[in-house]
């Protein structure tokens, strides 16, 4: 009997072990990924960046994450979240400021926008190479959105007040869509009907169809809406405001308000992720050099974890490390 209890402990703590859920952030004043243990609540890697990284995206059924390395980095940096290793960092000094990224459906090619030189590029983030560019013919294209299998990308020009419609398959630009003053925030629903987006000077979160493009929702009181991230069936939208301090929850069918969260003096909400399978929101407070876990659904914090300087970018994945 006490042999049968030693397999079968060793057997519960190895899958508990190999199977940790953990959550990977960039610390953008450190230049620098934080990969943190759910469980443990602890950093246990601190992987290099290039200069300046933002965003952070899982690729490679969550094997990789790859970080923009935007101010001054001018580059991709790949992690290998198997071994928890730089894998490569791929140089984009002719695309300069790399920011916003987008996961295409096979899980190994990106989209990521270049501001200073007003491109959209399409890079293999595995082979390391630059696939395809599309001029937006904007000014600072930032953030960047598709649903999934859609064959559309959309994309926020901060200083032009536009969003550029972009066919994925040909990279060919099909529109130019008016917005509210300095768009940033963008996501295109999960059944890619709706495309919100949030304007930092307007202090508005915009809803438009995305085939019609007429407005079906408008909402006021923001600051500055950083992000806009959805539930997994997409019935709640949620959205960050960084000079607010604040996050606040949208139903997706009625368009009205289910309530917010009022995150402290100075927080700073940034990056923001989703664990489908609880659906828990992981949010960087960026002024406060932490992540908080939510509970969508009790609209409430319920957890938080330790980063590095001035975190944003973030993403959620399950470890699958063997011992």
């Amino acid at each position: 009997m006490k042999n049968i209890f030693f397999v079968l402990s060793f057997i519960v703590s190895f899958n508990l072990w190999a199977n940790s859920t953990m959550l990977a952030v960039v610390n953008k004043s450190d230049n620098s990924v934080s990969i943190i243990d759910v469980n443990s609540k602890k950093i246990i890697h601190t992987l290099e960046t290039g200069k300046g990284p933002h965003e952070l995206a899982l690729v490679a059924d969550g094997k990789y994450a790859v970080s923009s390395d935007f101010v001054g980095g001018n580059s991709l940096t790949v992690f290998d979240l198997v071994n928890f290793k730089v894998q490569q960092r791929i140089d984009l000094s002719q695309y300069q400021g790399p920011h916003g990224i987008h996961v295409l459906s096979n899980e190994q090619q990106i989209l990521v926008t270049s501001g200073p030189t007003q491109q959209l590029i399409k890079v293999d983030v595995i082979a390391g190479k630059i696939l395809a560019t599309v001029n937006t013919q904007k000014v600072t294209p930032h953030m960047v959105s598709a649903a999934e299998n859609s064959d559309f990308a959309y994309v926020t020009n901060i200083r032009s007040n536009t969003i550029s419609k972009i066919k994925i398959d040909d990279f060919s630009l099909q529109k130019q869509i008016a917005t509210e003053e300095m768009p940033e925030a963008i996501k295109l629903s999960p059944d890619g009907k709706q495309l919100w987006y949030g304007a930092n000077k307007s202090g508005l979160v915009t809803v438009l169809n995305s085939t019609t493009y007429e407005q079906l929702a408008q909402f006021e009181g923001f600051e500055f809406p950083y992000r806009v991230l959805f539930s997994g069936d997409g019935s709640v939208a949620m959205v960050p405001d960084f000079r607010r301090h604040n996050i606040r929850f949208f139903d997706t069918t009625t368009f009205k308000e289910l309530g917010g969260i009022d995150l402290g003096e100075q927080a700073g909400p940034q990056g923001i992720t989703l664990d489908e399978a609880t659906d828990t929101v992981y949010l960087s407070l960026n002024l406060q050099n932490k992540v908080v876990a939510i509970d969508i659904h009790q609209r409430k914090i319920i957890e938080s974890y330790p980063t590095g300087n001035n975190p944003d970018g973030i993403v959620f994945f399950n470890s699958s490390v063997n011992p």
